[in-house]
């Protein structure tokens, strides 16, 4: 069992992840409509696509806003276009700020670690049509053929960068392993895939039962459970055990939740993506992670 930052992952999530990091086909986006092969008005292409694979391997909300055409392209047919357009395809991801597009230096350090003697030629493989200059795109056709070893080191590497806190010690969360008992195995560990998010996470407190930890969950049904169980606001400033604390931005759109273990800590997930751990983190570092937002306590009463 390995970890990152301490949290603990199992070699059978890092082999899933390795499944569905890099796509088999690129989204590419443009600031002006390409001439030589087709594409999409963002605000027009059918949203379907996205999916949040899709979403996370490309970062898609951190997109630079002057993109506004998408082109999806399997790794064949990028293959096959002349030198000049991948190397214009290539030059505008790196400055529309896509996902899995990376200088030289950077993937070396996402690689740092690998004991092996032929890291250059496994980062040659990866550059292999997908590069220019030093800028390197994954593809995967590319990073199918790279070793295990490199691969889930890029990953920890990767999700390192994702992740703020370290696990805490494993004493503390071992002192909750009895009054949390469903919640316990799956306490400072990752999901094996995109899409478990903070509102599951804490419905599966309040329920006591882990079924619906690994979906994502929408805010309706979230705001209904708490209902349900006879959660409701309070305007309070003492912290308390079993406190649902919800996160809401300008709009009054819920946009994080977490549940209180004690009056120290709490069980947490900060995203949706499969590089977010579900943690035990401190109150007050949680506090620190969502302090841009207006935060309400909801007990059962």
């Amino acid at each position: 069992m390995q970890t990152i930052k301490k949290y603990t992952i199992s070699q059978e999530t890092l082999e899933k992840w390795s499944l569905i990091f890099v796509p088999d086909r690129d989204f590419f986006y443009f600031m002006s409509k390409p001439d030589h092969f087709p594409s999409h008005k963002i605000t027009e292409m059918n949203q379907t696509a996205f999916t949040l694979d899709v979403r996370t391997s490309f970062l898609t909300w951190s997109i630079n806003k002057k993109a506004e055409y998408v082109c999806v392209m399997s790794n064949e047919e990028f293959q096959a276009l002349s030198t000049l357009e991948k190397e214009m395809i290539i030059t505008e991801q790196k400055a529309l700020n896509r996902g899995l597009v990376f200088t030289e230096d950077e993937l070396k350090g996402l690689m740092k670690n690998v004991n092996l003697p032929d890291t250059d030629n496994q980062l040659e493989i990866l550059k292999q049509g997908a590069s220019f200059q030093d800028i390197v795109i994954l593809q995967k056709c590319n990073w199918n053929q790279v070793s295990k070893n490199v691969q889930h080191t890029i990953l920890m590497n990767y999700a390192d960068e994702w992740i703020e806190e370290y696990a805490l010690e494993p004493e503390i969360r071992e002192s909750y392993q009895t009054r949390y008992p469903e919640l316990y195995p799956y306490m400072d560990t990752f999901s094996e895939e995109n899409g478990p998010n903070c509102l599951a996470a804490v419905a599966s407190a309040i329920r006591s039962s882990t079924d619906d930890i690994k979906c994502w969950m929408q805010v309706e049904p979230f705001l209904q459970l708490l209902d349900e169980n006879h959660y409701h606001h309070i305007e309070t400033s003492s912290v308390q055990a079993r406190d649902v604390w919800i996160w809401f931005n300008e709009q009054d759109q819920v946009v994080h939740a977490a549940y209180l273990l004690s009056e120290e800590h709490a069980f947490n997930k900060h995203g949706q993506t499969m590089f977010n751990p579900w943690q035990v983190i401190r109150i007050n570092e949680l506090k620190k992670a969502w302090a841009n937002f207006a935060c309400k306590v909801y007990r059962k009463v």
